[in-house]
């Protein structure tokens, strides 16, 4: 009894001691560095707060994101967790969830953390996906099925897609982070829908592509964990089939399936490599009908030491040893970048090197708009041709391939953009603006996640 009495008096005076060390810590940390993302500022104590009781959840939220040495007791459970796990030697699944905006990025207008682990909010699909099997071999790429035609819609009272915290799915196999898919055949109807809703309120005025980039899980042989993940070339077609007809539907799927054995995708990073955009804007190109510019005709800069959003959001030791390397290729075009956030203009770097000296951040290398409202480049290409682009994070490595072949390239952040801060929505601002061409490029998680769509719907109204 006398040792049990000892023992729970050492607990009491180390919990005491470490909440009394947090209490006195007046310096909070505002950033994670492990996790890359914002931690939980301190709640703000109001009569309606506190009666829904809203204050002590944010504030629980607050004080276990602040906690003190917080990161090396995240890194402690890691290790724990990891000596307990049951996963078999070199493969491990993790759920990785996310609440917040990635670091160095504004809140987002759609709360859709595409920065790291966009994933389907909407509930969840069904055992039966319709006429798409779980995994098998990608067919032949023919689009059979005839194109739903568009009407008006009716009024439509304002969507709920579930809440703010995504989940991903991750498979670590042999150091690669592998992000597994679900298809959920309402966010594929629904992103055909948003679409068909641009078609028609810009009219044949405006040439409209779709460019659908799928993650690395499709191109990963997972041989046994194969039943786990849903085949994104049949979702792709299936939403194909939905769009209307005079919406182009880019390839991507067939480009980089060509290439899967090259370093298209990260290891340790959700997004693909500049590799993997490259062989996207080539299809792009193709769908154009215009000559794509051979790779060799850019400089190439290697950056090395990324541990990139898998890392930071599953902490998977095998992908700390196993850093990633970005190559860059550089512009030849001259051209001229400029951000706005609002009407605030500021000139910028498309490839911004100042980003290569960190860990966890250097894909913003790409051009980082930072939470920008919109951005555009102007380039020495007088030959009339504009371009929007509205994107995820995907679009960042992509956009750059675009310079020889626009003389304005005007590109716009889902989550980013706002009619309130430039007074237009997206239709008034390709008129205001003269744009021909409007791409729509988001990563297959994004396309299904019927929440990020929902913003995509809202810059149109």
């Amino acid at each position: 009894m006398k040792r049990i009495r000892l023992d729970a008096i050492a607990f009491i005076v180390i919990l005491g001691g470490l909440g009394l060390a947090n209490l006195l810590n007046f310096n909070k940390p505002t950033v994670s560095t492990l996790e890359n993302r914002m931690l939980k500022d301190r709640p703000s104590l109001t009569w309606s707060t506190l009666f829904s009781g809203d204050y002590f959840r944010d504030y629980e939220d607050y004080y276990s994101d602040t906690f003190i040495n917080r990161d090396s007791i995240v890194k402690i459970c890691r290790d724990i967790k990891d000596s307990l796990s049951l996963n078999e030697p070199g493969v491990t699944l993790v759920v990785a969830r996310e609440q917040n905006a990635p670091v160095n990025e504004a809140p987002d207008t759609v709360p859709a953390p595409d920065g790291q682990i966009p994933s389907p909010a909407t509930p969840a699909p069904s055992q039966d996906p319709g006429n798409l099997p779980g995994t098998q071999e990608p067919p032949d790429n023919e689009h059979t099925s005839e194109p739903v035609p568009t009407t008006t819609p009716a009024p439509e009272p304002p969507r709920e897609f579930g809440e703010d915290e995504t989940v991903a799915y991750y498979l670590i196999v042999d150091g690669k982070a592998v992000q597994l898919f679900k298809f959920n055949r309402e966010s594929m109807d629904y992103y055909a829908e948003v679409l068909n809703k641009y078609h028609e309120a810009l009219g044949d005025k405006v040439t409209l592509y779709s460019v659908i980039p799928p993650t690395n899980g499709e191109f990963v042989r997972l041989r046994k964990y194969a039943d786990i993940t849903d085949s994104q070339n049949d979702a792709i077609l299936y939403l194909n089939s939905r769009l209307n007809p005079e919406i182009i539907t880019v390839d991507v799927y067939d480009a980089l399936n060509r290439h899967k054995d090259e370093y298209i995708y990260f290891k340790t990073d959700h997004h693909w490599t500049a590799l993997g955009a490259y062989y996207g804007y080539r299809a792009f190109m193709e769908a154009t009908g215009r000559e794509p510019v051979p790779l060799d005709r850019y400089e190439t800069v290697k950056v090395d030491g990324y541990l990139g959003s898998s890392y930071t959001k599953t902490l998977n030791k095998e992908l700390e040893k196993n850093p990633d390397t970005i190559y860059l290729y550089l512009p030849f075009t001259d051209h001229e970048y400029t951000m706005y956030n609002g009407n605030k203009a500021e000139t910028a770097d498309l490839i911004d090197m100042s980003y290569a000296e960190g860990s966890s951040d250097k894909y913003l290398i790409f051009m980082s708009t930072g939470g920008a409202t919109w951005s555009v480049i102007k380039t020495d290409v007088h030959n009339g041709k504009k371009v929007l682009v509205m994107k995820d994070s995907f679009g960042n490595a992509w956009v750059p391939f675009l310079l020889p072949h626009y003389e304005e390239i005007y590109v716009v952040d889902a989550r980013f953009y706002s009619k309130s801060s430039t007074g237009l929505n997206i239709p008034q601002f390709i008129e205001k603006y003269g744009i021909q061409e409007l791409v729509f490029l988001f990563y297959m998680e994004d396309v299904n996640w019927a929440k990020f769509m929902n913003g995509v719907e809202n810059h149109l109204k």
